[in-house]
């Protein structure tokens, strides 16, 4: 396991051995709470066919508690379409709100982990953030921040997508 996997379950009080859950985070301007997604792991090196992948809110504004996203969250905002490979040793992820840009989810050292192409190079994603716009009556987003580690060299990679307006 990478020293930084190593590190991330000795912070999330897990067995050095075990691997983090969490794949990456969508973080906001708007607030502290972020949206999780995991992976539901199966049998030992495959995902789960029915939901490999869940998402729900971290709380971090206030109680620090769990909640489900809303049925309106999952259609548009922070939802989510997954496809799982046939022997479910890998997923395709692909964001409501960043249709453009598919996460594949398969293991690298052992534990699962999402890549995707940031700032012209594959990477592992940890971040997403997202800038938005609270002035209107319905809030907009200004930016997206892709935020990981490029799996060649092992730098941080950063890429901000602007939205068509």
């Amino acid at each position: 396991m990478s020293l930084s996997l190593t590190l991330l379950a000795v912070v999330l009080g897990a067995d050095p051995g075990a691997c983090p859950r969490e794949l990456f985070r969508i973080e906001r301007s708007k607030n502290a709470n972020v949206v999780l997604y995991e992976v539901t792991p199966g049998e030992a090196t495959v995902l789960d066919r029915d939901a490999p992948v869940t998402a729900s809110w971290l709380l971090l504004a206030s109680s620090g508690k769990r909640e489900p996203l809303t049925f309106f969250e999952k259609l548009f905002a922070y939802g989510f379409e997954v496809q799982v490979s046939k022997v479910a040793d890998s997923a395709t992820l692909t964001l409501k709100a960043l249709k453009a840009r598919a996460i594949r989810v398969s293991r690298r050292e052992q534990c699962p982990v999402a890549t995707t192409t940031v700032g012209g190079a594959e990477a592992v994603l940890q971040r997403v953030y997202v800038a938005t716009d609270e002035g209107g009556a319905v809030p907009g987003v200004k930016y997206v921040e892709l935020i990981g580690v490029d799996v060649v060299t092992g730098e941080a990679r950063t890429e901000r997508v602007v939205p068509p307006r």
